[in-house]
């Protein structure tokens, strides 16, 4: 089961650049505790960042990824003590909120403007809610897909950028998970494994995939895609 909702959502992760949390989380947490969950997730997007990090690495520029992912470790925290502090439904609510208006700013800045500036308030701003999302649920792509899309100038710059921030994340997370908060485990190492193999066996093809869309047909995509995925982060709490 571990092995089948990972290949999914590392799938999903490949084929459009993000949506591996928003579908791995809450599927796994049907029959896993949620830190075991969390602890699997960190993880395999260590494996996925490495895995497509490598095979796009002509294609990553660190001056693009270098100010959104400080920013996104100067949140990572806050998210986790808000996580312990708070209602998880109202962090829940309050997360899709976000992620449906800074969509919405998007589309409106991306029709007048062209697209979002590479200012540094907007690296900062992708970054510092970055690291709330993934600090509670290990959601780490959609405001950064959004920022990464505005601002790269071709898919596999975007795809590269993405996925490097995300190895560093999930770098960051494993780490909290192994030495911090001991999820990571000899019972949860088997669900590891399984979670890891089948992500990347998901990767090889995913990325042939991606490789083939169109960035405006991409964008299209996630602009309607991170609504739905946000209605799922709240249903997902309610039910």
């Amino acid at each position: 089961m571990v092995a089948g909702v990972n290949f999914l959502s590392a799938l999903m992760q490949a084929s459009t650049g993000f949506g591996y949390a928003l579908i791995a989380m809450p599927l796994m947490a049907l029959f896993l505790p949620m830190a075991s969950c969390s602890a699997i997730s960190a993880v395999t997007i260590v494996a996925i960042g490495l895995q497509m990090s490598w095979k796009l690495r002509q294609n990553l520029r660190l001056s693009t990824i270098a100010l959104p992912v400080i920013c996104c470790f100067a949140t990572i925290n806050v998210g986790l003590y808000l996580l312990s502090a708070f209602d998880e439904l109202l962090l829940r609510i309050v997360l899709a909120s976000l992620l449906v208006v800074v969509t919405l700013l998007s589309v409106m800045v991306r029709k007048v403007k062209g697209g979002v500036s590479k200012a540094w308030y907007y690296a900062a701003g992708a970054g510092l809610l970055t690291g709330l999302s993934a600090g509670m649920f290990n959601v780490v792509g959609p405001f950064l897909m959004l920022y990464y899309l505005n601002v790269c100038d071709d898919t596999l710059h975007m795809k590269a950028s993405l996925e490097f921030s995300f190895l560093l994340a999930g770098l960051y997370s494993s780490i909290m998970h192994l030495f911090v908060y001991r999820n990571i485990n000899a019972v949860v190492a088997p669900h590891i494994i399984a979670s890891v193999s089948a992500a990347l066996v998901a990767g090889i093809v995913g990325i042939k995939v991606f490789k083939r869309l169109d960035r405006k047909i991409l964008a299209t995509f996630v602009y309607i895609l991170l609504p739905v995925m946000a209605l799922i982060l709240v249903l997902n709490g309610v039910l």
